[in-house]
Parts: C-alpha cells; structure tokens; sequence
C-alpha cells in the first residue's frame, strides 16, 4: 500500500467520526477516530501495512493495538500523545462516552493527519490552479496557499519534481484567459466537441463532484411496509441502530433508530439540494421550519451561518412496500456568503419544468431542469444567496431521461464551466466517440457540446455543472469553510448555540401518516404543491 492510500483511509474514517460527533453518536466516533489515527500511522511506516488489526465494527478496538503501530514508526511526539490519549480513554470507556473529550481527540486526529501529509509532502487536488505545500487539508491556519506553477517549480528545485514534469504540467494547467460569454448563437455554431476527460466508476452512496459541488449522495432503498409508527414493519435485530448504512435487505436505517434517516444534525457554510425523486421526506429544522416533499419534489437549503435539521424518510403505506430514492447534491458558497442567514426554497415536482425533446427517428429525451436553462426554459429560482443564483456561474442540476438509441446533443456551456455526467441507470450510452457504461460518472473539458447516444434499455443521466468558486476548502463532516480556525469555530459555535437550538420534542420529528406535502417556513407562512 501507498502511503498516501493509508492516509486517505485514515481521513475516511476521521470524517465518519467528525460526522457522528454532530449525531451525537460518540461510540461511534470513538471507534471512528481509532481507527483513523491508525491508518495515519500506518502511512509513515516504512512499508505501509494493507490491513491492519484495530478491532472489528461495533465493538471497543483492541486494546493496545495503536501502542503498537507506534512502536514501528519514527512519529513525533504528538503522535504519542494522541495515541496515550486514546488508550486511556478506551480504559475508561462506559455506556454514557464522555462526548467532550472524544470531541477533542478528533481534532487531536485531524491535527496528526495533516502533519502527516506535510511530512510526506502530499498536496491536495481540489485546488484547481493551486496546491498546497506545507498539509493535505487545504485552508489550514497558517498553511502556504500559492499558485500552481510557482509551487510545481518549488517542488522541481527541491528535487520532488522533474523539471521537464514541472514546465508540462505548467502548460496543462495554465489558466484559460477571462473572456466574454459567447451569445447563444455563437455558442451553437461550429464549436469544437467538449473532450471527455475521464470515466471513472461511480460507487457506494456518495459521488465524486467537481467544484463549485461538493458531492452527491445517492439513497435507493427498498424498504418493506410501515408498522404503526411508520417505521419498517421488520426485525431491526442484527441492525447498528444509530449508523446502519450496511443495505441489509437493500434497505438502511442510517441515524434513525425507529424510522429511518437523518434526525437532528447541523450544517454551516453550503447548501444542500435534496431530490427526492420516490417516496417521502419530513424536514424539520431549529429555524422553526417544517416540510414533507417527495415523489420529484425538491429542497433547496442555504445553510449560511448555521442550522440544524432533521430528514426523516417516513413509511407512510402499510399495506404495501414504500421505496425511496433520493439524491442530495451539496453545493458549495463562496466565502462571502458562508455566515448568510440560512434558508430553504421548495420546488415543487409540478412547477419545475421538463423539456420534451425527439430526435431524427423521434425517440424521446427529457429533461427536468431543477437548475440551469436550456434553450430560453428558465427554472424556478434557487436561494438568493446560493452559488447558483447569479446567470454568469453557469450552474446546472439536470435530469436526463432517454428512451432506447435516443440521441442527444448536449449544449455548449460557458468557458471555464466544468461538468460532470452520472450514469446511473440504464445500459449505458456512448458520449462522443466513446462507450460508456452504467454507473460511471463523465468529467467533461472543453465547453463545446456533446452528443449522447442511449444504449438499449431507457438510460437516466444526472448533469452537474457550474464555474468553480476556487477557494480554498475545509471541511469536517457537516461544516464547510474556508480555513481550518472558521471548522473549529463552526465547532464551538454549534456547542454553544445549537444554532438556534431545537423547538422539536423528538430528534427526528415526522408528520402524521395522512398529511400531504406542504412546506411551512420560519415565519409561519405555508405553503402547498398546486
């Protein structure tokens, strides 16, 4: 194993645990962050293990077992330290954790990880024209933010580098000249095809994004009839209620203990975009707000300075089984809209429009447009202060549905825009000259069209583009910032405020079984699909 790939396992589960601090799970965490450390330590070995014996899921790790990939390794002194901290508390583990102090020793963690990646002199990608030299966590207090090429020669000097790799990677990633928007008319003329950069698998239940997004989590379950309290009428034995992601049955409980989903959690600093494309989603949040959507409906939150919310999935029918398929696209703001006020808009599945169009042998394709026009269709508005608002960002969420062999040209988009496709269901298409199959994921370059063809079963592709925001980018499980003081500052501030605090009773309110869809926002106004 590389090192850098036992780092990145390490962050894996450093941001589980980070997570499950914000659900309070502090078990979880704990196990979370042991693990983590572990395979931080792992990477400074100097044969790096592919497997190593921390404890099974859902237990206490083995005592002793981070003594012991610390003896191997020539760690600095804070590494000991994290490592005493933790077998300590292992010790004196109980049933209630002593949740401050887990919260501590995650940052410990993080701390550690990233002092890691600066002694092995890895950088960090989601930089675009720039890299870190000195830590993998970009936007660190006191880390070495500079520009791509200046930091390629650095790094060519000290000898990390090539020279000749340095001047061809500065050409590759030279900045494209500020230009102004072409008219839809020029845009359509006889542009170059985009490039297709790269197709890589999409797996597991969240996709890789491209800046301004964050990422994409796709939920599809299979869940059975409701009991009557509108939780799965099934055994939850065997399940780990609290974090049950396993797809038991083709189906999760995730946070939730009786129903599934995600009860009171926080965010700061992005927006979420929830699609919920079957079945039903109860929102709850400390503004006071509250909603049930679903069946296309979507959920457009402004996070902002800070809220927290809840999204419980409700099996509303006994009689029968209630799927669910949902995606939620986090989607970055720009420094200057972190600390907004937050703020959700509802677009309603009736009011968000779809474009029918046929090709020569009139097979169909439609398009459901939650952001982004296409050829003078203008969908409802997102948030005011969200990424997406201003026309020259060139965001798009779309769905693309099309019949068997339909062809599709996708249209240009502006320069410096990036865009991704998901192919997601279906036989797969063939983008271009190339053949791609189901469940992979289209990082296109370039801002000329494209042509898709459809394989021979109905094909379903999401479309996710929009210029970066190019920031640099700290993130810890649910807060989205700009450096690493402004996470732990989110950190202090949720512990302090609760953001508002929670009006609800329960952590993950639902609504009663025969209540439609409707939306009622903080200032008590309601509203209803028409």
């Amino acid at each position: 194993m590389k090192p850098e790939e036992s780092l990145a396992r390490g962050k894996a589960y450093l941001d589980e645990a980070t997570e499950n601090l914000t659900f309070e799970e502090f078990s979880w965490a704990f196990e979370e962050v042991w693990h983590g450390v572990g395979w931080v330590l792992n990477a400074l070995l100097d044969a790096p293990k592919s497997s190593l014996k921390l404890g099974d899921k859902g237990r206490l790790p083995i005592a002793g077992s981070l003594s012991c990939l610390l003896a191997g390794v020539p760690a600095p002194p804070a590494s000991a330290r994290v490592v005493r901290r933790l077998e300590a508390l292992r010790e004196a583990m109980t049933e209630h954790s002593p949740g401050a102090e887990i919260a501590k020793l995650v940052f410990a963690a993080w701390e550690l990880h990233d002092a890691c990646g600066q002694r092995l002199h890895l950088v960090d990608d989601r930089l675009g024209q720039k890299l870190m030299l000195s830590e993998v966590s970009p936007g660190r207090v006191g880390s070495r933010v500079i520009e791509r090429r200046t930091a390629l020669k650095i790094l060519a000097v000290s000898g990390l580098l090539p020279l000749q790799a340095c001047s061809k990677i500065e050409r590759e990633n030279r900045p494209a000249a500020v230009v102004t928007p072409p008219s839809p008319a020029t845009a359509q003329g006889a542009q170059a095809a985009a490039n297709i950069k790269a197709v890589t698998p999409i797996v597991g239940m969240n996709w890789k994004t491209t800046d301004p997004f964050l990422f994409c989590a796709y939920h599809q379950d299979d869940y059975p009839e409701g009991n009557e309290n509108m939780g799965p009428n099934r055994s939850l034995e065997g399940r780990h209620l609290g974090r049950d992601f396993e797809g038991r049955d083709n189906w999760r409980m995730y946070h939730g203990r009786a129903i599934p989903g995600f009860p009171r959690h926080p965010h700061r600093g992005f927006e979420t975009v929830t699609v919920v494309r079957t079945g039903m989603l109860d929102h709850a949040d400390s503004m006071g707000a509250t909603a049930r959507y679903g069946g296309g409906d979507v959920q457009w939150l402004t996070s902002g300075h800070g809220i927290q919310h809840a999204e419980m999935f409700p099996l509303l029918r006994a009689d029968q089984p209630n799927p669910l398929e949902l995606f939620q696209i986090w989607l970055n703001l720009p420094r200057k809209n972190k600390m907004v006020d937050p703020h959700f808009t509802m677009l309603w599945n009736e009011k968000i429009p779809r474009v029918v169009e046929h090709d020569e042998a009139g097979r169909v394709v439609e398009l459901t447009l939650t952001a982004g026009r296409y050829k003078g269709v203008v969908p409802q508005p997102p948030p005011p202060d969200s990424w997406a608002t201003p026309v020259e960002n060139d965001v798009a969420i779309w769905a693309i549905r099309m019949e068997p062999g339909a062809r599709f040209e996708l249209p240009p988009v502006l320069p410096g825009t990036l865009r991704s496709l998901y192919v997601h269901s279906g036989a797969g298409l063939r983008a271009g000259e190339r053949q791609v199959a189901n469940n992979h994921r289209i990082e296109l370059e370039e801002n000329g069209p494209l042509v898709l063809v459809a394989g021979a079963s109905q094909t379903e592709v999401l479309l996710l583009q929009g210029r970066p925001i190019d920031e640099p980018l700290a993130q810890r499980g649910p807060f989205v910032m700009n450096t690493q003081d402004e996470i732990r500052q989110a950190y202090a501030d949720f512990q302090s405020t609760g953001f508002g605090g929670w009006p609800w009773q329960d952590d993950g309110p639902v609504h009663g079984r025969g209540d439609g869809r409707f939306a009622r926002h903080a200032d008590g106004s309601r509203e209803e699909p028409t």
